[in-house]
């Protein structure tokens, strides 16, 4: 037996921040290595990508790893020293691993537009952002949902590279 489950065709998405193309969730972990293989001993997940970070000022240091597994983004983030602390201290209390945002693909100049008038009108302060040769992003918090929400803008190289993502 085959079961697809298939949203209704008048389903569209929420026309709030959360309305746009989820792509992705990531967690941030304390030992990159280790969570790696939890994700792929006790998760499925076969390879990761790991991303080329650039050397980084004054003992800072991010490592990350990628996969795709059924149209979902995986992203793992290991971040360690002052200035990362979005990403350090969402560790306190001892986890290893924690989910820390869901990742939405903004695809044009329009959707940029709108997801800025919409965190304004929703009052979300943009935590961390900026542009990159890869993507211009923003994170902000959704306290009633526990975790951030991160907006991903890709370039031309930006969506090469988060094409280029491990498949499981």
């Amino acid at each position: 037996m085959s079961i697809t489950i298939q949203p209704p065709p008048t389903a569209r998405p929420v026309t709030g921040t959360l309305g746009f193309k989820l792509f992705q969730h990531a967690y941030v972990v304390r030992d990159l290595g280790a969570a790696i293989e939890i994700f792929k001993n006790r998760y499925g997940f076969a390879r990761f990508t790991m991303v080329k970070m650039p050397p980084m000022q004054g003992g800072l240091a991010v490592r990350i790893a990628l996969a795709w597994s059924a149209g979902l983004m995986t992203e793992l983030i290991e971040a360690r020293g002052p200035g990362l602390e979005l990403y350090t201290d969402w560790l306190a209390g001892g986890a290893d691993i924690r989910l820390h945002h869901f990742g939405y693909l903004i695809e044009t100049d329009e959707q940029w537009s709108v997801l800025e008038a919409l965190l304004a009108a929703e009052g979300r302060p943009h935590l961390f952002g900026g542009d990159s040769p890869l993507c211009r992003f923003v994170y902000v918090y959704a306290p009633e949902l526990g975790h951030y929400l991160e907006y991903v803008y890709p370039t031309p190289e930006g969506k090469a590279f988060f094409e280029s993502g491990a498949a499981n």
